[in-house]
């Protein structure tokens, strides 16, 4: 499944994820079958943009799914750690 890119147009969604992550392919497949607009940003393709979600959610668990004013991590209630994925938070900057 392609997890880069736009889907629909317009969106105000987007939905980070991450290769070997069921819970974000089954996000993902939720959101094509719905038809809702959304955006997939792939860290595991893109992990620069891990300090993006970073300063979005403490978080450290997969889908994160992000709109004009909330965000919420998990499907159903299942979610995967950065560590299972292989992923790599990045490090905390002082001021």
């Amino acid at each position: 499944m392609d997890t880069s890119g736009r889907r629909g147009g317009g969106s105000l969604i987007t939905a980070y994820v991450a290769d070997g992550c069921p819970h974000c392919s089954a996000l993902l497949e939720d959101l094509e079958r719905r038809r809702v607009s959304f955006v997939a940003v792939n860290l595991t393709r893109e992990p620069e943009r891990i300090a993006e979600l970073a300063a979005l959610t403490w978080e450290r668990r997969l889908p994160v799914l992000v709109d004009h004013e909330r965000c919420s991590v998990g499907f159903f209630g299942q979610s995967s750690s950065f560590t299972e994925l292989g992923l790599a938070w990045p490090p905390h900057r002082g001021v």
